[in-house]
């Protein structure tokens, strides 16, 4: 049983697939969050950078308490969504900075 929501949990955690949430939202992988402000020019290639290695670090942080064959503890589901909410907070923090990047120019500049 405890394998079957790690996987789940895995699923969702690594999941690029927008999921819907009551009340009419729509939540999206920190990937796919990432790819979007990048694509939108609202997350420089910099922040970008930051970004990406902190999604790298919550996937590796994942894989390895699966692979380990002993199941998620409470702590360490306590500690990988601390992770993913930082992690989501940062990239909430990204879009909204003002930072943008001009592809024209390849600069960076504030609006």
């Amino acid at each position: 049983m405890k394998r079957i929501l790690m996987t789940l949990l895995a699923g969702a955690v690594l999941s690029a697939q927008p999921n819907y949430r009551g009340g009419g939202s729509y939540t999206y992988s920190p990937a796919a969050r990432i790819e979007r402000g990048i694509h939108s020019g609202l997350i420089t290639h910099r922040e970008a950078d930051k970004l990406w290695r902190m999604e790298r670090e919550l996937r590796y942080e994942t894989e390895k308490a699966y692979r380990s064959g002993r199941g998620l503890s409470h702590g360490e589901a306590r500690r990988l969504a601390r992770m993913r909410e930082c992690l989501d907070n940062e990239i909430s923090k990204q879009l909204r900075d003002g930072e943008r990047y001009n592809r024209g120019g390849y600069s960076y500049r504030r609006w």
